[in-house]
């Protein structure tokens, strides 16, 4: 049904796909001629996409609380912090890696 090549129908061609021969025709040409409208629309500037991000993220910034972003963050430090502890060490940052270790234990 995605391909973009017409399929050839014989007689052991499932009746499920001779069903609906014309509606797959049919939404194969829609969707060609929605890409080359796509394709030949100009392309939005960068202040343009600007407006058209903002004005979509308004509606969901009364739903985003910060608290609870910071508290599924402080989930994940706690869940990874021994990975991360060993990794902090591997690299020669011993002063970040406890500090790190003391931060992660606070949160559990």
């Amino acid at each position: 049904a995605c391909s973009t090549s017409e399929a050839k129908y014989t007689k052991d061609t499932p009746s499920s796909k001779l069903l609906y021969v014309n509606e797959v025709r049919q939404y194969k040409n829609d969707i060609r001629r929605f890409y080359n409208t796509v394709q030949s629309s100009p392309r939005p500037d960068n202040q343009e996409m600007d407006e058209y991000f903002r004005a979509a993220i308004q509606p969901a910034q009364a739903l985003f609380s910060t608290d609870a972003a910071l508290y599924e963050l402080f989930k994940y430090t706690v869940q990874y912090s021994d990975d991360t502890v060993a990794a902090l060490r591997e690299h020669d940052l011993s002063d970040q890696a406890l500090l790190f270790q003391t931060i992660a234990e606070t949160l559990k």
